[in-house]
């Protein structure tokens, strides 16, 4: 199970079916604040998150998730429309398993998760 994250319902309906095609089961969420909640109820084995979120930060989601027992272990892919050396640093910092820059083809995600999870 892969958890999505990110504010707009398009971008997660496209990543939902396209991760789908790709053999993955995928839900998502608009409410980056919940994210904690949901690993312990969805117990994924990735999340993808949007930087920027309403309410929060991809930032945000990261450091939550190293709050909660079960979070530090799940990889996490930071799906993002900015590309820059600080959100590689930072990312890499918090323990991003992988960045990607939107626009990102569902197949390209697909590709990212099943490389991050063999190595998870």
């Amino acid at each position: 199970m892969i958890l999505l994250v990110d504010d707009d319902a398009d971008t997660l309906e496209m990543y939902e079916i396209g991760l789908a095609a790709g053999g993955f089961s995928a839900i998502g969420t608009r409410d980056g604040t919940s994210v904690a909640r949901q690993v312990d109820t969805v117990r994924p084995d990735a999340i993808v998150t949007d930087l920027q979120l309403h309410g929060t930060t991809g930032w945000g989601v990261m450091q939550s998730l190293k709050q909660n027992t079960s979070g530090p272990a799940i990889p996490v892919v930071l799906l993002t429309g900015y590309s820059t050396p600080e959100i590689d640093r930072q990312a890499q910092e918090l323990g991003c398993a992988a960045v990607l820059t939107k626009p990102c083809m569902p197949d390209d995600l697909a590709t990212v998760l099943r490389r991050v999870l063999a190595g998870a």
